[in-house]
């Protein structure tokens, strides 16, 4: 999975900003709750059931979600559970089945790949050993949509934002001007 810096920041910005318009328009419903780390699922707070994936084929998600976003350490485990919930809620509650039953034949032909090439289950390889299968995939439309949603959910973690060092956006939710990107943003990151 080689991409640019230049579409990176591109797809990342774009994210935020739709996420972002997401959020406002979800937090100002009378359900929205601030989930936390430590309490229960948000699949279980919003009774949504994940009555599509099997275990394997969940374990082998979570194993996608760790190679497509690899960072190590507490806070980007978090963030990874919060994309596999996030990802399970949006799918489950789909009323389109066709869009679950991709879902489940990608993950089984992770399974598969892996099977075939290593003999084991994808969610025991390691890193290197999952990241070569996943880019047998990458041309699929399954694989995009899967991407963008994690990559949308994870890095719009604040908390994400500070173990990697980006100091925020250039402006809040209200508009207000808080330095732009030129004195502030990605350009403070050391890598």
């Amino acid at each position: 999975m080689k991409i640019s810096r230049r579409k990176f920041f591109f797809y990342f910005f774009g994210t935020l900003f739709f996420v972002d318009k997401k959020h406002q328009l979800l937090s100002s419903s009378c359900c929205s709750v601030n989930h936390s780390f430590f309490g229960t699922s948000k699949l279980i707070e919003n009774n949504v059931q994940n009555n599509f994936l099997s275990d394997l084929q969940q374990k082998n998600l979570h194993k996608f979600i760790a190679i497509v976003v690899p960072h190590q350490g507490e806070v980007y485990e978090k963030a990874r559970t919060i994309s596999y919930n996030h990802l399970l809620e949006s799918w489950s509650t789909n009323k389109n089945s066709n869009k679950q039953h991709k879902l489940e034949a990608y993950l089984d032909l992770l399974q598969k790949y892996s099977q075939e090439l290593t003999k084991k289950d994808f969610y025991l390889l390691s890193l290197p050993e999952g990241t070569n299968i996943v880019k047998r995939t990458e041309d699929q439309k399954i694989f995009q949509d899967l991407l963008n949603q994690i990559l949308s959910t994870f890095y719009n973690d604040k908390e994400v934002w500070t173990a990697i060092g980006y100091p925020g956006p250039s402006m809040n939710e209200n508009g207000k001007y808080l330095g732009g990107y030129v004195n502030k943003g990605f350009d403070q990151l050391d890598w």
